[in-house]
Order: structure tokens, then C-alpha cells, then sequence
């Protein structure tokens, strides 16, 4: 009967200790989010409403409502929401494709961020046509060759292959 007394009260301080951690982890969280409350948004086509703007040291989220404000649907655009630390740098854009909001239908939107330190947001519509040429411009510039770069790379399999003879 001892030894399950025992067991007992190393359940129970185990069970609370558990549940005081999460409290805790939980506490530590919802602290070190902060505010975004400055943000502009230059749509015209659509209603967006902003119902939570949160960010971190490491990352943020952007919870909204849109609404289509036109008597058209609108369809094959992409919401861009571009990211700016403190002194107006760009930080990166995130995009939300925006489809089959037909006139009064409200759709909710999350936008899920991970740049440092964001203080303002701006949100925009553009085309699919815009953003396949964003998407197209950044690849061309990740792949781009660069004949310094070629010729290093070249002289240093030379030296290498003359090495293994």
C-alpha cells in the first residue's frame, strides 16, 4: 500500500509539473509576439480587413477578411503583402492567391511570415501575369552565370584534375 501512495505522488507531481510547463511555454509564446498596427493597404477591387497583425524576433502571421467590393468576380489574382522593418527596407513579399471571390462573398485569409523584426506591412492585388514574371525574374537571377565565376570554377577543376594525374 506504501509503495502505491508512492507512485500516487510522483503521478501527481509529475501530471503538474507537465501541465505547469505548458502553462508556462504558453505564456512565453503569447509574450513575445507584438502588434503590427501600422499597415497600408492599396486595393481597390476588394474590402480587406485586418483582424490580427502579430510578429516576433523570428516570425509573424497576418489574419484578415476580404470581400469582394466590385459586382464582378474576382479571379486569378494574387494578394501581395509586402514585409518592411522599422527604417522602410523591404523584408520579402508573400502572396495569397485570390480566386472565386464572387460580390459580397467574404473570405478569410492568413498569411504566415518568418523575416525578422517587422514593423508595417502593405498589402496590394496583382495579376497572375505580374507575379509569373516576379517567380521568372527570381529563378533567372538565382541561375544566372556569371563568367568570373565560371572561369574560378573552371581553373579549379584544371588543378584538380591535374592533381589526380
Amino acid at each position: 500500500m506504501a509503495r502505491m501512495k508512492t507512485f500516487f505522488i510522483y503521478l501527481l507531481i509529475f501530471v503538474g509539473f507537465y501541465i505547469l510547463s505548458n502553462f508556462l511555454i504558453s505564456a512565453y509564446i503569447k509574450t513575445s509576439y507584438y502588434k503590427i498596427s501600422s499597415y497600408d493597404i492599396d486595393v481597390q477591387d476588394a474590402t480587406v480587413v485586418i483582424i490580427s497583425a502579430k510578429a516576433s524576433k523570428d516570425d509573424g502571421h497576418i489574419e484578415g477578411k476580404i470581400s469582394n467590393s466590385t459586382d464582378e468576380e474576382i479571379t486569378n489574382k494574387y494578394m501581395e503583402v509586402e514585409l518592411f522593418s522599422d527604417n522602410n527596407v523591404s523584408l520579402g513579399k508573400e502572396y495569397i492567391k485570390i480566386e472565386g471571390l464572387y460580390s459580397g462573398v467574404i473570405k478569410d485569409f492568413k498569411v504566415d511570415f518568418t523575416c525578422d523584426n517587422v514593423k508595417h506591412f502593405k498589402i496590394s492585388f496583382i495579376d497572375a501575369a505580374e507575379k509569373e514574371a516576379i517567380e521568372n525574374e527570381k529563378n533567372q537571377s538565382l541561375f544566372k552565370s556569371n563568367s568570373q565565376v565560371d572561369n574560378i570554377i573552371t581553373q579549379i577543376e584544371e588543378g584538380r584534375k591535374s592533381y589526380m594525374e
